[in-house]
C-alpha cells in the first residue's frame, strides 16, 4: 500500500518510466524523466544542508519546474511551501520567515520587480535560493531521510480572502486520503484525460488536478496560469478530447464573456467540468452548458484547504439543484466525510441555516506555528469550522450561502453578497461587482455597499454613468427589495482579489471605511 504520494511516483518511474505523468505546452514529459529531475533535486538540498521536517518555498508557475521543485523538496525530506510566483520579493521573504522556511526554491526570472539580480533581496533576508535546475550536477540517489505518513506533506496557505493567510498543515496520509475519497466520489479513472489551467501553488490546482492523475496515471495537460485567452483552454479541451477539468465561477463567465463563438470548440468530450473554490452561479451553470451544447457536465462543488481540498460535489448525471434563493447544491459529501450544520452553540436541524462543519480524515492537524487559530478551527468531536454558511435539505444535500465573516447584515436580513453580485453582474456594461455591508453608525444600521467594475470598453461614456449606476441599483432592488447605501461605480482591476480571483471582502471593505478607494483616483462614479 503506498504511504506517500513520493512513493507512488516512484513506483510509476520503475514500473513505466516511459508512461507520460504531464503534458505542458503539448510537450509530453515521462514518470522516468520526472523522477531523474526529482531525486537529483532532492539530492542536492541535502547536500545544501536541508533536513527533514525543514520547510522550503516553492513559488514556480506551471510547469515541469514545479513538479521536480515540489517532489524534490519532499524527497529530502522536507516539507515544500507552494507560494504564488507572481508575489514580490517582500512578500515572498515575509511568508518564508512565517513558516520559517530557510530555502527558497523560485523560477529563474525571480520575483517580480526583481531587476537584474532578482533574488538578492530574497538572499539578503537569509534565504538559501535554489533553481529546479540545480540538481542537474548533482549525483543521483543520495542517501535521503524516511518520509512517513503522519509526516508533513506540505503547508498550504490560505488565500486570505477573509483574513491574515494561515498555514494549513498537510499530512502525507491526509492527503492520500483526499485523493482517494475524490477519485471514488468522483468515479475518477485512469482513462480520464484532465485539461487545467488551475494554479498548482493552490490546493485545487494542485491536488485535484495534478496530485489526482499523477497518482491514477491518467493523462494530464496542464497549461500557464492565464486566463487571458480562455480560447486556448477550450481548445485544449477539444484537441485533446479532455474528461475532467476545473475552475471557479469566475473562469466559466470569462468563457462566455469573451468566446464569440462556442460552436468553435467542441468539448463534447467533457464527463466533468467541476466549479468550485468560490460561489456556484445558477445563472453560469445554465449559460456555460447551454452555450456549448453540454448537458449535466458542470459539476458545483465544496471544498477548502482545512480538508486538504475536496469535500461534496453535486452527483453525476444529475441537473444541479436550485434553491428557491438561488443558491446552488454542491451535492452530498465525498466517502468518509460528515457534514453538519452549527445554529448558536448546537448543531442544527436539516434546513436550518448555520455555519458549515466537516469531519473527516483527510482533515488538518491544525495550522503551522499558530496554536490560538487552531485552537478555534475545531468543534465537537472532531469537526472542523469552516467559517462558510448553509444548510444541509432533507436529502442531506449542502446548500453554501455565503462566508460567515461577509454577510451583510440589514434590518435583521442576512444577504448574501453573492445575492448583490449576481444583481449586477447581469448588466452588460459590467465586468464584474462586489458588495459587503457596513454600519456607519446611523440609524438604518448596515448597509449594502457594492462596487461594478466597468468593461473597459465602456469606462469611457462618462455621460452615461449617472444612467449605468441607477440601472445596477434597480438591478438590486428588483432582486432583493433593498437598495444599496452605496453603488460606485470603478474601472477594471479595481476590485481586490487573492491570487486565486476570490473577491478579498476584507480589504474591499477597508478601503471604503478608510477612504482608500476615493483617494486613490479609482472612483469613475460617483467622483467623489
Amino acid at each position: 500500500m503506498t504511504r506517500t504520494l513520493v512513493e507512488r511516483l516512484a513506483w510509476r518511474a520503475r514500473t513505466d518510466p516511459a508512461r507520460s505523468a504531464f503534458h505542458f505546452r503539448g510537450v509530453p514529459r515521462s514518470f522516468g524523466d520526472l523522477w531523474r529531475e526529482v531525486d537529483r533535486l532532492a539530492a542536492a538540498l541535502t547536500g545544501r544542508g536541508l533536513v527533514r521536517g525543514e520547510r522550503a518555498v516553492v513559488a514556480v508557475p506551471n510547469g515541469p519546474e514545479f513538479f521536480t521543485a515540489f517532489y524534490g523538496v519532499q524527497l529530502a525530506g522536507g516539507v515544500p511551501v507552494p507560494l504564488s510566483p507572481g508575489s514580490g520579493a517582500r512578500r515572498l521573504s515575509a511568508m518564508a520567515a512565517r513558516c520559517g522556511a530557510r530555502f527558497f526554491l523560485g523560477a529563474p526570472s525571480g520575483p517580480p520587480g526583481g531587476g537584474d539580480a532578482p533574488f538578492d533581496e530574497l538572499r539578503a533576508a537569509g534565504l538559501e535560493v535554489v533553481s529546479p535546475e540545480d540538481g542537474a550536477q548533482a549525483a543521483a540517489s543520495a542517501p535521503l531521510p524516511e518520509i512517513g505518513p503522519g509526516d508533513l506533506a506540505y503547508i498550504q496557505y490560505t488565500s486570505g480572502s477573509t483574513g491574515e493567510p494561515k498555514g494549513v498543515e498537510v499530512r502525507h496520509h491526509s492527503l492520500l486520503t483526499n485523493l482517494r475519497q475524490m477519485i471514488e466520489g468522483m468515479e475518477i479513472t485512469e482513462s480520464d484525460v484532465f485539461v487545467s489551467w488551475l494554479p498548482v501553488y493552490h490546493d485545487m490546482g494542485l491536488v485535484l488536478m495534478t496530485m489526482a492523475p499523477l497518482y491514477l496515471g491518467a493523462p494530464l495537460f496542464l497549461l500557464p496560469t492565464s486566463l487571458r485567452h480562455p480560447s486556448v483552454w477550450l481548445a485544449e479541451i477539444a484537441q485533446r478530447r479532455g474528461t475532467f477539468t476545473a475552475a471557479p465561477d469566475f473562469g466559466y463567465r470569462v468563457c462566455l464573456r469573451r468566446v464569440r463563438d462556442p460552436d468553435a470548440y467542441d468539448l463534447s468530450s467533457l464527463r466533468v467540468a467541476l466549479n468550485a473554490a468560490e460561489p456556484v452561479r445558477a445563472r453560469t451553470v445554465a449559460e456555460f452548458e447551454s452555450a456549448f451544447g453540454l448537458a449535466n457536465v458542470m459539476r458545483p462543488a465544496y471544498g477548502l484547504a482545512e480538508a486538504t481540498v475536496g469535500v461534496s460535489m453535486c452527483a453525476l448525471g444529475h441537473r444541479a439543484r436550485v434553491d428557491e434563493r438561488g443558491f446552488v447544491s454542491v451535492g452530498v459529501p465525498f466517502p468518509g466525510i460528515e457534514l453538519a450544520i452549527l445554529s448558536e452553540r448546537a448543531l442544527a436541524p436539516r434546513g436550518e441555516i448555520g455555519e458549515i462543519l466537516v469531519r473527516g480524515p483527510a482533515n488538518t492537524s491544525g495550522y503551522w506555528s499558530d496554536p490560538v487559530a487552531t485552537r478555534a478551527l475545531f468543534w465537537g468531536d472532531g469537526y472542523i469550522r469552516t467559517g462558510d454558511l448553509g444548510y444541509l435539505d432533507a436529502a442531506g444535500e449542502l446548500f453554501v450561502v455565503g462566508r460567515r465573516k461577509n454577510l451583510i447584515i440589514q434590518g435583521g436580513r442576512n444577504i448574501a453578497p453573492r445575492e448583490v453580485e449576481e444583481a449586477i453582474d447581469a448588466l452588460p456594461f459590467v465586468r464584474a461587482s462586489a458588495a459587503v455591508g457596513l454600519d456607519r453608525g446611523g440609524d438604518e444600521g448596515e448597509q449594502i455597499y457594492a462596487l461594478a467594475e466597468l468593461h473597459r470598453k465602456r469606462q469611457g461614456e462618462r455621460a452615461a454613468y449617472r444612467d449605468m449606476a441607477a440601472q445596477a441599483v434597480e438591478a438590486v432592488r428588483s432582486h432583493l427589495g433593498l437598495r444599496p447605501g452605496r453603488l460606485y461605480l470603478v474601472p477594471a482591476g479595481t476590485i481586490p482579489r487573492t491570487a486565486n480571483g476570490k473577491i478579498r471582502y476584507p480589504a474591499l471593505r477597508q478601503s471604503l471605511v478608510d477612504g482608500s478607494l476615493r483617494s486613490s483616483g479609482r472612483l469613475l462614479y460617483p467622483e467623489y
